[in-house]
């Protein structure tokens, strides 16, 4: 016997339809100090801090929104996830320590954060960046786009650059174990990329005042990297700590009509 639906949980079921909508729709950010143009899945703080890091979105579901860019964490914070135009590119570290690339089917986000973009603005570099300028130089580019200064944005940037690090994360995040003086135990050990010059794709969210939620401490923002790894020849993705502009190459920007809707 089929038993009817009580109120109560009929309530609950429409409250979770609600609020999914809302989501996928980009009607309202799962923060409600976050803009409402960006999709959000999931927290810095939560994921990494209090490891609080299962699925929560299927990245096949992200990616069939149109003009869709953004960088997240693959569940169990096994693997980085990076989005351009509606393309997801996803990165893990195989057994033997390096990145190895990884279907989008089936991947699940315990962490992600994008916009739909549709038309951008260009802003070329008459000279280089270095990494320590990489969110200065965003921002008063932004400001100057006319996007404000506390509106949260994607931005890409194709081309080459320059003191590159960059990390996969395995279960473990490096730059918070690093703040925290802690081990990461040997099962969780992150890929991780030194390097003076690489050439590839920027993909990154630009939010001032957004530790813990978007970005971690002492940066305005989060930003992966799409490269080709010389040893495998594989197109994979890391999480990048620094990075440096090279003379030249051109950050793309939201237009305006996009920043302000």
């Amino acid at each position: 016997m089929i038993r009817p639906i009580d109120c109560a949980t009929r309530l609950r079921f429409m409250t979770f339809c609600l609020s999914t909508a809302a989501l996928f729709c980009g009607c309202a950010a799962r923060d409600p100090s976050v803009s409402s143009q960006l999709v959000q899945v999931g927290g810095m703080h939560e994921t990494i801090g209090q490891r609080q890091f299962q699925p929560r979105v299927d990245v096949a579901d992200v990616v069939g929104k149109p003009h869709f860019y953004g960088v997240g964490a693959a569940e169990g914070l096994k693997g980085e996830i990076t989005v351009l135009d509606s393309v997801a590119v996803v990165t893990r570290v195989a057994p033997d320590g390096t990145p190895q690339p990884v279907a989008t089917a089936g991947t699940k986000a315990t962490l992600l954060v994008g916009q739909s973009v549709d038309s951008w603005t260009q802003h070329p570099l008459a000279d280089a960046v270095s990494h320590e300028r990489f969110d200065e130089t965003i921002g008063a580019m932004a400001i100057g786009a006319g996007i404000g200064p506390a509106e949260p944005f994607v931005f890409v940037v194709d081309g080459a650059f320059t003191d590159v690090r960059l990390h996969v994360i395995n279960g473990a995040c490096p730059i918070h174990a690093r703040m925290k003086k802690q081990e990461i135990a040997e099962g969780e050990q992150p890929f991780e990329l030194n390097v003076n010059n690489v050439s590839g794709t920027l993909v990154g969210i630009y939010a001032a005042d957004s530790v813990g939620r978007l970005t971690h401490p002492g940066t305005a923002t989060h930003t992966h990297l799409i490269y080709t790894d010389p040893a495998t020849g594989h197109r994979v993705t890391g999480h990048v700590e620094r990075v440096g502009l090279a003379r030249g190459v051109s950050v793309k920007l939201p237009a305006r009509a996009n920043a302000a809707r």
